[in-house]
C-alpha cells in the first residue's frame, strides 16, 4: 500500500474512539497482538475507521501474519462506509495484485473513488494506473464512471 505507517497512526488518532485510541497506544508499546484483538472487535462492531486499520494490521503483518487477501477483505468493507484510505488501499492492491488478482481498470475505479474524497495518494495511483491502461480502456472507465 503506497502512503506510510506514520500516516495510517495519525488518521486514526484523529478519530475520537477510545477504543482505537488504546489499539494506537498499544503499536507504541510494542502489544502488537493487542492492538490487533482490540481493532479485531471494533471492526466486527462494524466501525469503519477500525475495518480500515484492521485491514492495515493484515497488509503489514502486524500482531497477526501478514495477509493481503484478509487486508482487501476489510478495506472493501470500510471503503463501503466511504473511508477514502481504504479506497486508496484498494486500488494498490488492485494495481499490484496484492490480495486479489492484478486488475488495473477495478485499481483506477479505487483509486477514482479515493482521489475524488481528496486522498492525494490515490491521485498519484490514478494517474500511474491511467499510464498502463489502452485509451479505449479509459474512455469506457470514464463513461462507466458518469
Amino acid at each position: 500500500m503506497t502512503g506510510n505507517n506514520h500516516q495510517v497512526i495519525e488518521k486514526v488518532m484523529q478519530e475520537d474512539h477510545p477504543e482505537l485510541q488504546k489499539a494506537v497506544a498499544a503499536i507504541g508499546a510494542g502489544e502488537f497482538e493487542r492492538s490487533f484483538a482490540i481493532v479485531t472487535a471494533l471492526a466486527q462492531d462494524d466501525i469503519a475507521m477500525a475495518q480500515h486499520f484492521l485491514g492495515w494490521h493484515y497488509h503489514m503483518g502486524i500482531g497477526t501474519d501478514q495477509d493481503d487477501s484478509q487486508a482487501v477483505h476489510w478495506w472493501l468493507k470500510a471503503a463501503h462506509q466511504g473511508v477514502a484510505e481504504s479506497q486508496q488501499g484498494l486500488g494498490w492492491a488492485y494495481a499490484n495484485g496484492r490480495g486479489v488478482d492484478e486488475d488495473p481498470m477495478e485499481a483506477y475505479r479505487w483509486f477514482n473513488r479515493a482521489a475524488s474524497s481528496g486522498d492525494e495518494t490515490a491521485r498519484e495511483g490514478l494517474l500511474e494506473t491511467a499510464q498502463r491502461l489502452s485509451p479505449e480502456q479509459l474512455r469506457q472507465l470514464e463513461q462507466d464512471l458518469v
